[in-house]
């Protein structure tokens, strides 16, 4: 019988650890169905990718000018807003419509991917 708990108890523990890997926490929040934010790396995304107009409305104008100055530095012809990553790490492609565990990761996070492009 003890090992039988144990055995539960570690399963839980394990599906608690691994949900926590991908549900969103701060400084990641969604302010509604198809948007997500990212305090800690100040900016905000839809499903099309990096979102101006969501990025002000809910980080504010401060917010969107950092975001714009970082354009502006590198030029928008070599800043990709559809392909991002949050400060977790977090990877999302729009265009490939879906969000991953990291950059070189192909496993994928349907908590990011359901809130963006269901």
């Amino acid at each position: 019988m003890k090992s039988v708990l144990l055995t539960l108890g570690l399963l839980i523990v394990s599906h608690t650890a691994f949900s926590e890997n991908h549900t969103i926490h701060e400084p990641l929040f969604s302010p509604g169905k198809g948007v997500i934010c990212d305090r800690q790396a100040g900016f905000c995304v839809d499903s099309y990718g990096i979102s101006m107009g969501f990025t002000k409305e809910f980080l504010g104008q401060e917010a969107q000018d950092k975001v714009m100055a970082l354009i502006n530095r590198v030029g928008s012809k070599n800043f990709d807003t559809t392909r991002y990553s949050f400060s977790n790490k977090v990877y999302c492609d729009s265009e490939q419509r879906a969000c991953f565990v990291d950059r070189f990761s192909d496993e994928q996070l349907e908590d990011y991917t359901n809130i963006l492009f269901d």
